[in-house]
């Protein structure tokens, strides 16, 4: 199985002049960026693109939808998707669906699916030695031939340091943020995997990289490589 997509807080562009509710999360409508996967050799994997493609709030909240479009490392289309986004007095909630692997859910894609989601939380103020609060998701089909379920489960999320951390789209200053993750599948025969992962988020781009390990081997990792 592959790495989650462990692009666990979107990267955004810059707002200049507007509050905003998380100073991690500004988003404007329109606003663009782009993050590159690698194994852990470090070959290219694939990208995915993301864009706001509405957005309305103000100081304290907003709401905002993002369109989210994966590619492989041929540069090849291979799922498209809007993710939805919400801030709520200085706390950002991320759209779970964001960390479900882009094969499986191809898997789903021709079936009615329902969807139950607690959503990843990051609060406005961050400090090292801080807890966060834990996020999961599950899909289940209603008309494949053979059941089918999949569930996504983020625990034991820790501030753990401050780091420098330089990627292609510049050098930011980031909280270190570690976290498991546990994914359930059920397409015939039932599968459980367990991943760490560590990730790094800056203040108005929000995550610039993002490492997946299992049995504390690195699998793959992600990096923030264009943003406008």
């Amino acid at each position: 199985m592959r790495p989650l997509l462990i692009i666990i807080g979107i990267s955004l562009g810059i707002t200049s002049g507007i509050a905003q509710c998380n100073q991690y999360y500004q988003l404007s409508e329109g606003s663009e960026w782009e993050m590159e996967s690698y194994n852990a050799k470090g070959k290219l994997t694939g990208k995915q693109t993301q864009k706001v493609t509405s957005y309305s709030g103000g100081a304290n909240s907003f709401a905002a939808t993002v369109q989210s479009t994966v590619y492989d490392k041929k540069d090849k289309e291979v799922m498209k998707g809007d993710l939805e986004f919400k801030c709520n007095n200085g706390t950002m909630m991320v759209d779970m669906r964001n960390f479900i692997n882009e094969e499986q859910m191809k898997a789903f894609q021709n079936y009615e699916m329902q969807i139950e989601a607690d959503n990843l939380e990051v609060p406005n103020d961050l400090s090292v030695g801080q807890t966060l609060k834990d996020g999961s998701v599950t899909l289940t089909t209603s008309n494949s031939p053979i059941p089918m379920n999949m569930s996504v489960n983020i625990t034991d999320r820790k501030v753990v340091a401050k780091e420098s951390i330089t990627t292609p789209a510049g050098t930011f200053e980031c909280y270190k943020i570690t976290s498991k993750s546990t994914v359930n599948t059920k397409m015939g025969i039932g599968m459980t995997f367990n991943f760490s992962t560590v990730e790094w988020l800056a203040p108005k781009v929000a995550v610039v990289k993002s490492e997946s390990y299992r049995n504390d081997k690195l699998q793959g990792y992600t990096l923030l490589t264009k943003r406008n």
